[in-house]
């Protein structure tokens, strides 16, 4: 009598398991099927193949839809980062003894892990994480006179080409960065949470009625 053989399993490579471990772990009826939705991520192929069959799921459409999904959802994000702006901080620079201060700022682009209220959708949503950023810093520029005297003239902002790459400052002071920019975005979408909850609850203006 000939055994059976062993189903083998289709052949799915390691980015299509894993929008196939996303598309599982973010369907509704997740939760129904497995005690920790979170342990999808992890979950080896096979099992992840046997959870979509008791989901009544097909798996390449789940691997379709799931990478259609975060395609559209990181074109938007590039397109609509959630937040632009500028945060301001005092960078002080040491050469051969002599030290300055001059104020400098990270002018950044930045879609955050968490959902956030988004102005053109207005209502919450939840981007691609990203961020770009450059480092400016205020030029002062001086001018010497005939009496030996010195006057500052009109600062002006002068892009750090640099810094920001080449390892030239460790990974820890960009992690900084990173959060301190993280936060200020954070009271940024609090602030449009609390100007779109205002909006949704004042009342209309009453028509003028012709008489």
């Amino acid at each position: 009598m000939r055994g059976r053989r062993p189903t083998k399993a289709p052949e799915i490579d390691v980015l299509a398991q894993h929008y196939l471990q996303r598309g599982l772990r973010k369907h509704p009826e997740a939760d129904q099927h497995v005690p920790n939705v979170d342990d999808i991520e992890t979950m080896p192929l096979t099992k992840l193949l046997n959870l979509a069959k008791a989901m009544g799921l097909d798996a390449n459409a789940v691997i379709e839809k799931t990478e259609a999904d975060e395609d559209e959802q990181s074109r938007y994000s590039m397109r609509y980062p959630a937040f632009r702006g500028e945060l301001e901080f005092d960078l002080t620079v040491s050469l051969l003894g002599n030290s300055v201060t001059r104020k400098a700022k990270v002018v950044y682009a930045h879609t955050p892990e968490w959902p956030y209220y988004d102005l053109h959708k207005q209502a919450e949503f939840k981007g691609w994480a990203g961020t770009c950023y450059h480092i400016e810093v205020q030029a002062v520029p001086e001018r010497d006179h005939e009496d030996g005297s010195t006057t500052l003239e009109t600062p002006y902002w002068v892009q750090l080409e640099d810094i920001t790459q080449n390892d030239v400052l460790p990974h820890s002071t960009w992690d900084a960065v990173l959060d301190a920019v993280d936060e200020q975005c954070k009271a940024e979408d609090a602030e449009r949470r609390r100007v779109a909850a205002a909006r949704a609850t004042s009342p209309t203006k009453p028509s003028r009625r012709r008489h």
